[in-house]
């Protein structure tokens, strides 16, 4: 909860103002503030989605654009903060499917098998 507040209180005013300091929050914090809009985003979908069949096909979809963003960043810049931003949405994901009767570890495993899936093709170069 602690972190929630830490995060709204960027979001809500609490920043340095002018030329010199606009956006310093998200500019320092823009890990943490893409994790709770991609929480939010993951919530959305999976609540719009009521069949089974069709959440467990958009999870796979969402563990092979994940695989493939790790696998663009992965020389390129510290991967610990994308991690933090994969497993927001995968966590906004599990949230909305709460009350509907589908299977969280089966969601787990198809997102894990997409995202490994997705980033061996793209490090052999099958897809660029």
């Amino acid at each position: 909860m602690q972190y929630i507040s830490y995060c709204l209180r960027g979001l809500t005013g609490n920043m340095k103002l002018g030329k010199s300091g606009q956006g310093e929050f998200y500019w320092r914090n823009w890990a943490e503030v893409f994790v709770v809009i991609l929480i939010m985003v993951g919530f959305l979908i999976s609540i719009s989605i009521h069949n089974s069949l069709l959440s467990y096909f958009a999870i796979f979809l969402s563990g092979l654009m994940a695989g493939r963003f790790l696998a663009k960043k992965i020389k390129k810049q510290p991967l610990f903060p994308y991690f933090l931003i994969i497993i927001g949405f995968l966590l906004g994901y599990l949230l909305g499917t709460v009350f509907l009767e589908i299977n969280k570890k089966m969601l787990v495993l198809l997102f894990i098998i997409g995202g490994v899936v997705s980033f061996y093709i793209h490090k052999k170069g099958y897809i660029t």
